[in-house]
């Protein structure tokens, strides 16, 4: 399910983006959700387009910068969490446990990645309307108000993703009935 390293560029998101799309499966049969697929990149986008044709622009964005780069910061300290689940996952003694928790350690660990992904490109857009952009005060165009709401609203719904995960672990661990996972 994950990809493997190839031959990329270190630079390259490629891997991390299709990990995480990857993740967007039914847990009991394996198959891609095409209802994953639509919440995800429907209602970000119906905002997005909502907040353009309203004719919305974006203000404070040094407020909303300060903002998304701590989010940023605390979520990619969430790896040391993963990196915690791991070991416990491998520690674990069934080995049916052990397998379920690690392919939700494995998808945990891909839509972190993508939500420091969407984090970083959050903060790399502010920054940049900043710099270049927008004088003080002034509010930003739609078109980049529309891709903020784009990116900010894909960034909250991946941290609900994790949330979900990172509960599902924990669960997995202390619980012996049948959990529905994400």
């Amino acid at each position: 399910m994950m990809m493997e390293n190839s031959s990329q560029s270190k630079f390259s998101v490629v891997g991390l983006i299709v990990d995480h799309y990857g993740t967007f499966r039914n847990y009991q049969s394996g198959k891609l959700s095409p209802v994953d697929y639509m919440v995800y990149l429907g209602i970000p986008a119906a905002m997005s387009v909502g907040a353009w044709v309203m004719r919305l622009k974006a203000g404070n964005v040094q407020e909303l910068l300060a903002a998304v780069a701590i989010l940023t910061g605390l979520i990619f300290g969430v790896f040391v969490l993963i990196f915690d689940l791991s070991m416990r996952a491998a520690g674990a003694t069934d080995s049916l446990q052990r397998i379920r928790v690690s392919r939700l350690v494995e998808e945990l660990r891909a839509n972190v990645s993508y939500a420091v992904l969407l984090g970083v490109l959050l903060t790399a857009t502010l920054s940049g309307i900043i710099m270049f952009g927008v004088e003080a005060g002034r509010p930003v165009n739609r078109e980049l108000t529309a891709l903020v709401i784009f990116l900010g609203s894909q960034l909250l719904l991946t941290i609900l993703m994790i949330l979900k995960r990172v509960r599902a672990t924990f669960r997995s661990f202390y619980v012996q009935y049948e959990e529905k996972i994400p």
